[in-house]
């Protein structure tokens, strides 16, 4: 390995808190799942729920399944998004990593033999845990063909190895023919396989840590007068194609972390979505400017060369809707059609509030919805920066907000779908229901959650805590047998140190409550002592079974009640 790809590989190691006696080859393997999902997928994700090497992994060491844009990891999530979009866009993503320098023509043709055998209907090999697992979840996919609209699943394969790819005209025909017998199944749209070199290696990591950023051309703009709090903002119409820039990362996919700050995820085919759909599919598709209300962008910081606009770490705060109906749309797009839109460059938080605010408005969102995901996530935000040390956590308000920032490690990044799942199985006692798909979950609870009066300690605690048993996971300290059921041991961790019974929770009882459970967080060794005795609860109400769809059963916390006192 070169001294580049090496250095490259140690930062990685302690960003992602692997343990650093992990055999090389096994960190080698996460090096490359990272780097290739990261490449397709451009939110966070935990590369423990990509890892699939290991004995009989069917020459497989990574698998990462995409649906609507979504990173999914659970039979519940699919459901979730089919239910709510009514169709289901698939990538199937496939890693192998060889930390040797050569391409191998045999080791390629494993890599494809594994894979056919992954989706045969009479398999050959024996399967590991994690393949099973993913396994199960193609087949959930599967049975839902009827909703893939768009046609079926595509195929990535990632082979990489630390040489140099030559373009080997040989290994290219073999690849080639691979491709096409994978083809002949009749059950891919498409099947790409790409070589990753030591170079190439560096690229995609570099490129996964970098800032954000989209080029577009803008020509059809005016200048808004100077504003306070405001270092630039245009009011303009876009051509399809230059805003379809704005919202797809570099495989084409959409950006579903874009949208963070829009108040409602994607509603799917509802009555409105239906009528912009239309209107896309029409022979009046121009008149689309015309009859909609556009899509405001506030960013960060633009570089302007003519009417070349480059755009860093921006939401879409407004066009949710609109985006993912284009998006889906886009090979419709036959006429020039145009969206308005409205680009604000701002670094003032409460100026962004404001607009996130006045433009939302325009739909049906409730007052309190949108001040619980604007002034509340801004105080969370603060909430977190406050806490130094040890227990030092980062609130990703903003998707990719620490995405440049070294040194950092990746599990102490709070993303908001991880505050709803660690808050919701915490204080809400709802641990069964933390695989959904968090948009779906947020709208199950969002009377619930992120409510003024609520103390943000409880926010923090709950994160604190996930940290805590996923830090105790990767050191070795905790099994992972028990990672399914992390979210019933955060409420049952919850119940043996402070009791089951909980105040409301905009009093001060329940702040009294979350700082007791704080205390022991903060120290690491009654931390554990907390976790081992909430694993002895968890071990009596499974009864030895582990599996991931046991996590699912709801008279588990009902039982581990039961069972719960607090700690002397």
């Amino acid at each position: 390995m070169d001294l580049v790809t090496q250095n490259l590989l140690s930062a990685f190691i302690q960003e992602e808190s692997l343990d650093v006696n992990l055999d090389s080859s096994i960190q080698f393997e996460h090096f490359v799942n990272f780097c290739a999902v990261s490449n397709e997928y451009g939110e966070v994700f935990d590369i423990e729920d990509v890892h699939t090497g290991g004995g009989e992994d069917l020459g497989i060491d990574g698998i990462a399944i995409i649906v609507n844009g979504a990173f999914v990891t659970d039979i519940v999530e699919i459901d979730d998004l089919a239910a709510v979009n009514k169709y289901l866009e698939v990538d199937l993503i496939f890693c192998q990593a060889k930390s040797g320098g050569n391409f191998s023509g045999s080791e390629i043709s494993n890599f494809f033999f594994g894979l056919k055998d992954f989706f045969s209907t009479t398999p050959a090999l024996p399967r590991n845990a994690n393949i099973t697992a993913k396994e199960s979840l193609t087949k959930e996919i599967y049975k839902k063909s009827p909703l893939f609209k768009r046609g079926n699943p595509v195929i990535r394969m990632f082979y990489a190895t630390t040489g140099k790819w030559e373009d080997d005209i040989k290994l290219l025909a073999r690849i080639e023919n691979e491709k096409e017998a994978l083809l002949e199944l009749n059950i891919f749209r498409s099947v790409e396989f790409t070589p990753i070199d030591a170079r190439k290696l560096q690229r995609l990591y570099a490129s996964a840590k970098n800032r954000f950023y989209r080029s577009i051309e803008f020509t059809s703009k005016v200048t808004l007068p100077s504003l306070t709090g405001i270092q630039e903002s245009y009011l303009g119409y876009l051509p399809a194609d230059e805003y379809l820039k704005l919202i797809t990362d570099d495989s084409g996919n959409i950006i579903r972390g874009l949208f963070y700050d829009n108040i409602r995820d994607f509603q799917g085919d509802n009555p409105v979505n239906h009528e912009i759909d239309e209107t896309l599919k029409s022979p009046e598709q121009q008149l689309f400017v015309l009859l909609n209300n556009g899509v405001t962008i506030v960013a960060d910081s633009i570089s302007k060369t003519g009417d070349k606009f480059t755009i860093e770490d921006y939401q879409i705060v407004n066009g949710c809707q609109t985006s993912h109906v284009l998006f889906n749309n886009a090979a419709n797009i036959k006429t020039a059609v145009h969206i308005p839109i409205k680009l604000i460059v701002s670094e003032d938080s409460e100026v962004k509030n404001r607009i996130i605010k006045a433009t939302n408005r325009q739909t049906p969102v409730k007052t309190e919805e949108l001040t619980a995901l604007t002034d509340f996530q801004k105080a969370l935000e603060d909430y977190y920066a406050a806490e130094k040390g040890d227990c030092q956590l980062y609130y990703e308000r903003r998707s990719q907000q620490y995405r440049s920032t070294t040194n950092i490690e990746k599990i102490r990044i709070v993303s908001i779908p991880n505050q709803i799942r660690s808050f919701s199985s915490m204080f809400l006692n709802l641990p069964h229901q933390a695989s959904r798909y968090y948009g779906t979950l947020l709208k199950s609870i969002e009377s619930k959650i992120f409510i003024s009066g609520h103390p943000l300690i409880a926010y923090y605690v709950s994160a604190l805590a996930l940290y805590r048993f996923e830090a105790f996971v990767r050191k070795k300290i905790i099994s992972p047998k028990y990672s399914p059921f992390k979210y019933h041991l955060l409420a049952i961790t919850r119940m043996q140190i402070a009791g089951v019974s909980m105040a409301a929770m905009s009093s001060n009882k329940f702040e009294r409550y979350c700082e007791t459970i704080l205390a022991i967080l903060k120290d690491e060794k009654k931390c554990l002592a907390a976790f081992e005795s909430a694993t002895q609860i968890l071990d009596k109400v499974v009864d030895g079974n582990y599996i991931r769809d046991k996590a699912k059963d709801v008279s588990l916390i009902t039982a581990a009640q039961a069972l719960c006192n607090p700690l002397p």
